[in-house]
């Protein structure tokens, strides 16, 4: 009999303790908040050589893309030539690309300053089309004289996938008159692509 008394007691004890945990500890409504933040990146990769439309381009040697042949062998004019070159590319915010000629165009090496013989070009202009995302422009180094020149281009969204440039050099084109012939020499320019803030 005492045990069985004990054994109530406990029994109704353990009840009114939980009937007054349930009355004092409802369910609460306590809510937080999380939070984090993305920096502002464009993050590009090195540049690639697309396939497909290549004239009288051979190769992209890390950064450096190689013309076949600048002037044609029989008349010294300049060739003909074309490439795509891509970056795979992405930005999260709005953004601008700059392309920037060094040169303002192809000059051949160790000339700065010099003046061509008479009927001599020593300049190449050429065209860099840019695509990326819904954005396009035509960037045209014109060979006019040999500075720095440069192209702004506004990007109002975030975009991802490939940054494409065509370089398109014309047959015949010079600094001096359609079809001069180009004095012997190593002609170069280096086109800076800049992804920056706007």
């Amino acid at each position: 009999m005492r045990i069985w008394a004990v054994t109530t007691g406990l029994g109704l004890a353990l009840a009114s303790g939980a009937s007054a945990w349930a009355a004092t500890n409802a369910p609460a409504n306590l809510p937080f908040t999380v939070t984090g933040s993305a920096p502002q990146i464009c993050a590009v990769s090195n540049p690639v050589l697309s396939s497909g439309a290549l004239i009288n381009f051979q190769s992209l040697n890390g950064t450096s893309l190689q013309i076949g042949e600048l002037a044609d062998p029989k008349t010294l004019a300049t060739n003909t030539a074309e490439a795509t070159v891509t970056f795979q590319a992405v930005c999260n915010y709005p953004h601008q690309i700059v392309l920037e000629s060094q040169n303002n165009g192809l000059y051949r090496d160790g000339a700065a300053g010099a003046t061509p013989p008479p009927g001599f070009a020593d300049g190449v202009p050429y065209t860099a089309q840019l695509t990326w995302g819904a954005v396009s422009s035509t960037f045209f180094v014109a060979a006019t004289t040999r500075q720095t020149t440069q192209d702004r281009v506004v990007v109002p969204n975030p975009t991802a996938g490939d940054i494409k440039i065509q370089l398109t050099i014309q047959a015949g084109a010079s600094n001096l008159s359609a079809n001069s012939p180009l004095i012997a020499g190593v002609y170069t320019d280096t086109l800076r692509v800049t992804v920056e803030p706007q």
